[in-house]
């Protein structure tokens, strides 16, 4: 099929989708005022921008998604899983303030706050500065320490 043929197809198909919104008659006919009403406050609320903002809010939730089973895949597939030990409770409530959370939290709450916390303390944020570069070093690794500490706690329960 040729392009001209695609772009022919789809110029009629939507010039067809746009004369049916001029067709003859009510569309809503048959509905009470209630239900009218209730369809106009819809119309009204959900306007472009607001079903635009609403996709780019699920396609970030996915992309994040996507991003931590991607870094948890590959940080199985390097070996680099921490020594399955027994975590007493002292490390469990350390783990929950290094993370900034209260002991209970979710793991999508442990996962927002994981994430927040790098993007605050990464050393490539302090690159310049090397004292602050060790400092952001160890904050990092201790961060990571306790994200891995609490998933695997919540995943095995």
């Amino acid at each position: 099929m040729s392009i001209t043929r695609r772009f022919l197809d789809l110029a009629r198909a939507n010039i067809t989708d746009f004369s049916q919104a001029f067709r003859k008659g009510d569309p809503l006919e048959g509905l009470s005022d209630d239900e009218r009403r209730v369809i106009d406050e819809e119309v009204e609320r959900d306007t472009v921008g607001t079903k635009a903002g609403k996709r780019a809010r699920q396609v970030r939730d996915a992309a994040e998604e996507m991003w931590d089973r991607a870094f948890e895949a590959s940080q199985r597939a390097a070996g680099n899983n921490p020594p399955r030990q027994r975590s007493s409770e002292a490390d469990r409530l350390r783990w929950y303030r290094t993370l900034e959370l209260e002991p209970g939290a979710s793991l999508e709450e442990i996962r927002r706050s994981y994430r927040r916390l790098l993007k605050q303390y990464h050393p490539d944020r302090f690159a310049k500065d090397p004292e602050k570069y060790k400092v952001a070093t160890e904050v990092t690794r201790n961060i990571t320490v306790a994200y891995d500490g609490l998933t695997t706690l919540l995943e095995q329960r």
